[in-house]
């Protein structure tokens, strides 16, 4: 029986690739390979020459012994419960139990070659995109750093904070020092001071356009390397986004290899028989005696039909 582990569930077509294996060519090189005289087996001496290998009327050579083998060894299927059942006749107990027992061994080893070769294309697809996500994150961040190499400048976001709070004091200092004029303007008009605290004001003012020309206003504003700051950003977090769900998928990969998925369980393993249960002289016995009957039926009828038309 084939089953898969998640589940449970038969797989036909699994048990269609075990079917046909065991009945392949590769399936009797393999028992021979095994150490299973396949030719000595069936030229037993307790074989008669119409059912011996080879047939009498055939050569001997590596396609009679495979054809000899089909005819030796049967795999059916119950397509409703998904059990294969192996039937193997020889000319002795030991040796059909043998083959049996030989071609469900070597059957497991192709359902592991099956399992392993699924294992490592899973595993190897898994680790290209891994390594494939590694080199978008290197490429990702070594643009990220030329970019910061040309511009002489870290983070443009940060530099834009400290110029946006460097505006924000000196407009409360430009804030005050009006302030200060109107004050001085209603209450001493001719004070001497006046004139330094408009001269403040209008410094304050320089500098804030300064400051302001630096955070925006062209190509060499902070706002605009902000922008392509932010996409390199951009660009490099979705690459470690790739990166750490490749990882994740690696690694389900490798707990999803470590688990076996198609098992061949032997529900019920060869036996010895106790008695032969071919040829089956009765029936044989009985079907030469009807054929035998039913030819010389046809005979003497035939001859019987031959005579009357003579006379």
């Amino acid at each position: 029986m084939l089953f898969r582990t998640i589940g449970i569930a038969k797989t036909a077509d699994d048990a269609y690739i075990i079917q046909k294996y065991l009945v392949s060519r590769d399936a009797l090189d393999a028992l021979q390979n095994e150490s299973v005289d396949v030719r000595g087996i069936y030229t037993r001496p307790e074989a008669d020459f119409m059912s011996a290998y080879p047939y009498f009327w055939r050569s001997e050579n590596r396609e009679s012994l495979y054809d000899y083998f089909t005819d030796r060894v049967s795999v059916t299927e119950d397509a409703a419960k998904g059990i294969v059942q192996l039937r193997v006749t020889a000319f002795r107990p030991q040796d059909a139990h043998q083959i049996a027992e030989t071609l469900l061994r070597i059957a497991e080893n192709m359902v592991n070659r099956i399992n392993e070769r699924a294992q490592e294309d899973t595993i190897e697809t898994a680790r290209a995109e891994v390594a494939r996500a590694e080199a978008n994150v290197v490429e990702a961040q070594s643009a990220l750093t030329d970019y910061r190499n040309r511009q002489l400048i870290v983070d443009p976001s940060k530099s834009a904070a400290t110029l946006l709070e460097t505006i924000g004091k000196l407009t409360a200092e430009k804030a005050s020092a009006m302030a200060q004029v109107k004050q001085l303007e209603v209450t001493a008009p001719r004070n001497p001071s006046l004139q330094s605290l408009n001269a403040k004001i209008s410094a304050l003012g320089e500098r804030i356009k300064d400051q302001q020309g630096q955070l925006a206003g062209g190509d060499s504003a902070l706002a605009s390397k902000l922008e392509q700051y932010e996409q390199f950003v951009l660009k490099r977090e979705l690459a470690d986004k790739v990166l750490t769900s490749s990882l994740q998928s690696f690694d389900d990969a490798l707990k999803e290899a470590r688990r076996q998925h198609i098992y061949v369980e032997q529900v019920v393993r060869p036996h010895l028989p106790d008695y032969p249960t071919e040829p089956h002289r009765f029936k044989s016995v009985i079907t030469i005696l009807v054929l035998g009957i039913t030819i010389f039926s046809i005979g003497w009828v035939l001859m019987v039909g031959a005579g009357e038309h003579l006379h």
